[in-house]
């Protein structure tokens, strides 16, 4: 047919242009048959961002940069992305630029707003926040750093220098106290070698009596458990026994109060003055007589008889 190649290379040039389109769609993870969503934001430095790096949220790849290039209106860098159309960047959503320039590997972050605000139109601008280059920070200060490192290292050196210095004087503080430290461990070792039997003998002995003490104990420690279960009883008797003490100091207290009320036999006795008064002149009575028969016992024997008697 005479159409026929014509077609064929019409063909040709149409998949391999759908082929181009769909690689650069799965590249730059997109969505290879939805539609997506484009947006811009402004940035005062790329760091280093160019086209084709990734857009992330959170962490997960949700597109990528398509245009970076330096706005003619405000002198400062617009950048053009383009995400999928079922993210929801809402007003809030504010976009770092992350990543390590130094290395090469910069991406762009997007922090999104609240879901419950309204939705960026497309082609909006998003806000451009500045983010943290730790790798361009250390090589923006480097020769600072290397500054101080030097001043630390020429310190150093002279105190290794005055080290050394003390070291090999002999009368130095340094060199009296690491010879006398190195006497002290000589003569530590040496101790060690002559009473190493005896350290074997006690660390036997403490061997010998930590295997006294698990057979004390007893299998899973049932002997311990037997002793805190009879120690239990004890306590549980003791208590029973302070709750009978209680009780008979209460009676006691209860007996007490009645004497002292006049309750009683006893209770009339303490409280009965004549009863004293009665006692008092009977034994003065009893102590009179008994004076008498002393000085005079014929008196009261004479008209008793032996037979009487016995």
């Amino acid at each position: 047919m005479k159409y026929t190649n014509e077609l064929k290379v019409g063909g040709t040039l149409l998949v391999a242009a759908l082929i181009f389109v769909l690689g650069v769609r799965y590249f730059e993870d997109l969505p290879l048959f939805k539609p997506t969503y484009d947006l811009n934001v402004e940035f005062e430095n790329a760091g280093g961002l160019i086209a084709g790096n990734v857009v992330r949220v959170n962490g997960v790849t949700i597109g990528s940069v398509s245009k970076v290039a330096i706005s003619e209106e405000t002198g400062k860098v617009e950048v053009a992305f383009h995400v999928g159309n079922s993210i929801p960047v809402t007003e809030g959503t504010y976009a770092t630029i992350g990543g390590f320039d130094a290395l090469g590997v910069v991406r762009m972050d997007l922090v999104l707003g609240p879901p419950t605000a309204p939705r960026i139109p497309e082609g909006g601008y998003v806000e451009g926040r500045t983010g943290a280059d730790m790798i361009g920070e250390v090589t923006a200060r480097a020769p600072e750093l290397l500054g101080k490192v030097d001043s630390v290292l020429i310190g150093l050196n002279g105190m290794l220098s005055a080290t050394t210095e003390l070291v090999d004087n002999p009368g130095s503080d340094l060199r009296m106290t690491l010879t006398a430290m190195n006497g002290s461990v000589q003569a530590l070792e040496s101790i060690l070698v002559q009473e190493r039997d005896r350290i074997g003998r006690v660390m036997g002995g403490v061997e010998a009596l930590t295997q006294d003490l698990d057979a004390a104990m007893g299998d899973d420690g049932e002997r311990v458990k037997e002793l805190m279960e009879g120690l239990d009883t004890t306590l549980s008797e003791v208590d029973a026994t302070l709750a009978e003490v209680r009780t008979m100091s209460s009676e006691l207290t209860a007996v007490l109060a009645s004497m002292n009320n006049g309750e009683g036999t006893l209770g009339l006795m303490l409280k009965d003055p004549g009863l004293y008064h009665r006692m008092d002149s009977t034994l003065a009575a009893v102590n009179s007589l008994l004076a008498d028969f002393q000085q005079d016992p014929g008196r009261y024997l004479k008209e008793m008889r032996i037979v009487d008697l016995f």
